[in-house]
């Protein structure tokens, strides 16, 4: 009975110690991490905005009569938008 409890408890601390490191880890790396606004609907159009990085923030919008997202890339810095991709809703949700 001895046995089987050091062992329950060996294997408990190992997990907590596991997943304490994959929680730190999560915290540490903050390189894929974005930041998105309320989204505004216009017309046809929904929009938002996110931040990429200090100086680089994403607007995304979506033309619901052709159901395509676009996505910009807007450097605050340089003050200039570029076309970051589009894609093509029905194709990406259809199954």
């Amino acid at each position: 009975m001895q046995n089987s409890h050091n062992l329950t408890i060996g294997l408990l601390v190992v997990t907590a110690i596991i997943l304490g490191a994959m929680l730190l880890t999560s915290y540490m790396d903050s390189q894929n991490t974005a930041y998105a606004d309320t989204p505004i609907k216009g017309g046809d159009y929904l929009m938002g905005a996110g931040a990429l990085t200090d100086k680089h923030d994403l607007l995304y919008v979506i033309d619901i009569g052709t159901r395509r997202l676009v996505a910009y890339s807007i450097d605050v810095n340089k003050k200039t938008v570029l076309l970051v991709d589009r894609i093509d809703l029905e194709k990406a949700f259809s199954r």
